[in-house]
């Protein structure tokens, strides 16, 4: 199958018996695009001239314009090509590392029988010490509670204590007050007792 060529010439004839020259692009496979024109040759010869120089000129140009971007892609092609070998040699060194660090896990976990014990027993003393800890912060929280509640049940007997000697001197006061009382009607019976009635008639009188 032949390739029609992207760029190609024509000279016309116009009416007023001078000649125009076309340089012309293929843009579709039935379209073809003026590029360039020039018009007023006044002979088919003068424009084919023409037509073949600018014809030279627009291929080189094109020719330079497709090298410049062949070039262009062979750089953007390196570009990708180093960043796909950059993004491997990353990936392969993270699995690298990864591969390291799963084996020194490995290795960490992998403990001779006297390591194990003295592991064993470091997490036995760590556990006893922090019981001895905890027992100790509930002993000393429960002293302070004792002493709090002790102080309640002193501050309670001592309010007793005031009452009950408050009620106990009332009590004796009364029982003073009524023994003073007895004794006065005694003596009033022993000096009455043998004239009452006299005494009782002498004090109506009086």
């Amino acid at each position: 199958m032949s390739k029609a060529p992207k760029y190609t010439f024509r000279v016309v004839e116009k009416r007023n018996k001078t000649w125009t020259a076309e340089i012309q692009r293929q843009a579709t496979s039935k379209k073809k695009v003026v590029s360039k024109r020039q018009t007023g040759f006044a002979s088919e010869a003068e424009g084919v001239v023409w037509a073949e120089n600018e014809l030279k000129q627009v291929l080189a140009n094109h020719v330079a314009r497709n090298k410049r971007h062949d070039d262009d892609r062979a750089e953007q092609y390196k570009d990708k090509l180093k960043k796909a070998e950059l993004a491997a040699a990353k990936a392969s060194l993270e699995a690298d590392e990864q591969a390291e660090e799963t084996v020194e896990s490995e290795q960490s976990f992998t403990l001779s029988e006297a390591e194990q014990e003295k592991a064993i027993s470091d997490l036995q003393e760590l556990e006893q010490l922090e019981t001895d800890d905890a027992e100790e912060e509930l002993a000393s929280k429960s002293d302070k509670l004792k002493f709090d509640f002790e102080l309640v049940l002193e501050e309670e007997e001592l309010a007793a204590k005031e009452a009950s000697s408050k009620v106990k001197t009332k009590s004796e006061t009364k029982v003073k007050t009524s023994i003073e009382d007895s004794s006065v009607e005694e003596v009033d019976e022993s000096e009455t007792a043998d004239g009452a009635e006299v005494n009782s008639i002498y004090l109506q009188n009086k």
